[in-house]
């Protein structure tokens, strides 16, 4: 009988989702009108087909909890806002941290500007496709992005996010935290 018990409590606690990190929000029913928004299309149905985040929310900008793996999205983002917001997160964890070590920084830095390059474009693609008006999140690139030839967009970010380091208008300071953080 006891074992039983045991088994049943072991069940449940790997079941249960992890919890939110200390400060952040869990709303459930606001989650889950922003995963239905953001399945709504196919880019980001087939993110969510692999993977079922842990969504909190937070006043904050929206990131991917290193201790929980929740996915923190910043309560300020309407709906669609917040949907495109979270595939750009889901390309993260689809394709593994745009941060990894490396035998030289640069080469680090460079893997970590594409990655976010990659993830930034299918944001916009995403914000396009659910009809999304910018609302908190407005990027500079953004007109030029939808200027030039779909094959150059990702290369136009790229570009872009190596020419702010330390941050633009709706873009954290990604090359110079990069940086930092190889450093360390």
């Amino acid at each position: 009988m006891r074992l039983a018990v045991l088994v049943s409590i072991v069940l449940v606690a790997c079941e249960e989702p992890s919890s939110c990190p200390q400060g952040a929000l869990d709303l459930p029913a606001r989650a889950e009108a922003i995963t239905t928004r953001l399945a709504s299309v196919p880019e980001g149905a087939a993110l969510l087909r692999d993977h079922d985040p842990r969504i909190c929310f937070a006043d904050s900008p929206s990131v991917i909890d290193e201790q929980t793996h929740a996915v923190l999205l910043d309560r300020a983002l309407a709906a669609g806002e917040a949907a495109a917001r979270l595939g750009h997160l889901l390309v993260h964890v689809r394709d593994g941290s745009p941060y990894r070590d490396g035998p030289d920084c640069d080469v680090v830095v460079a893997r970590a500007l594409d990655a976010e390059a990659r993830a930034h474009a299918l944001e916009l693609d995403l914000r396009r496709a659910l009809s999304v008006t910018p609302d908190v999140l407005r990027y500079e690139f953004e007109p030029a992005y939808w200027a030039v030839p779909e094959h150059e967009r990702i290369a136009l970010v790229r570009a872009y996010l190596e020419s702010h380091p330390d941050g633009a208008p709706g873009i954290d300071a990604l090359a110079s935290g990069y940086r930092a953080r190889c450093a360390r």
